[in-house]
């Protein structure tokens, strides 16, 4: 595919033209970035299937779910994440998640996709939809294998964990959807820093707000903070300064996996994703 440049100005979003035979009838959001940008990576998901030279899959076994390649798809322009109940346990887990991670990494910018997650079906009729799935788009640096597969979200590289958003069902409670948007700081040693915005600051509380349709969701990094947006709105802000944490260069990752914290049994639902689209800096 042949690149096109779309530039954004402060405050402003000038689109000079797309990815030839990609055409976007999803234009983004216009979000108030803080710098000049211009698109350098994107996958609009057209074709029958993911491209494996732009992705690994995510193949690892972790909470309550296993996920495979066999829960992903590419389906009339969207990527598919069908996340299963198994009658037989795979790995050890009665749940199948999935997810794809990007080949290339990234560091400051805008990053941005149009997606919608859950099918809004109660399929065990006790009053509750989606139960135990937890949905996140990320960006942290991953290692994939020579067979195409990411088997860990604990590679000793990583520092820098940015969470676009992280949703839980139960997140979605008393007419007020939850969102966390934050960076996760992580040590030489494996363990957790911890995250900014300090929790529950990180929290984003989204009244009237229906995930299951489509919604864009973006942030953009600097070498001083993350700002995040939601449908263009700026939702969290997140003081991440270079001079004091260790910047990495990151993967994208696009997600759905049954998590401990869902503290419920998952039942089969579903996540879209339209784009992903990367916007590097750049000079006016």
């Amino acid at each position: 595919m042949q690149q096109s440049t779309v530039v954004q100005m402060v405050g402003v979003v000038s689109l000079f033209g797309f990815v030839a035979g990609c055409t976007s009838t999803h234009p983004r959001p216009n979000a108030d970035l803080t710098g000049a940008y211009r698109l350098a990576w994107l996958d609009e998901f057209g074709g029958d299937s993911v491209d494996s030279t732009r992705w690994f899959f995510r193949a690892d076994s972790k909470h309550q779910s296993t996920q495979s390649p066999e829960n992903v798809a590419v389906t009339d322009g969207a990527l598919v994440l069908t996340l299963k109940v198994y009658e037989k346990p795979v790995r050890g887990k009665s749940a199948g998640g999935g997810g794809i991670v990007s080949r290339d990494r990234f560091r400051y910018g805008y990053y941005e996709v149009r997606a919608r997650f859950g099918d809004g079906v109660d399929n065990d009729r006790d009053g509750l939809v989606d139960e135990g799935w937890h949905h996140a788009f990320w960006a942290m640096a991953a290692e994939g294998d020579d067979a195409g597969f990411v088997n860990t979200t604990y590679p000793g590289i990583r520092r820098t964990e940015i969470d676009c958003y992280e949703f839980a069902d139960t997140y979605a409670e008393g007419g007020v959807v939850r969102m966390k948007q934050h960076v996760i700081v992580w040590n030489e040693d494996g363990r957790e820093w911890g995250r900014l915005p300090t929790p529950p600051t990180n929290l984003t509380r989204l009244p009237d707000f229906d995930p299951t349709i489509w919604h864009t969701y973006g942030f953009e990094w600097t070498k001083d903070k993350l700002r995040f947006f939601i449908d263009g709105r700026l939702t969290q802000v997140a003081e991440y300064p270079a001079n004091e944490f260790e910047h990495d260069e990151v993967n994208i990752w696009l997600t759905a996996i049954s998590a401990n914290w869902c503290h419920r049994d998952p039942e089969p639902s579903v996540a879209h994703y339209d784009y992903v689209r990367y916007y590097e800096p750049t000079t006016e």
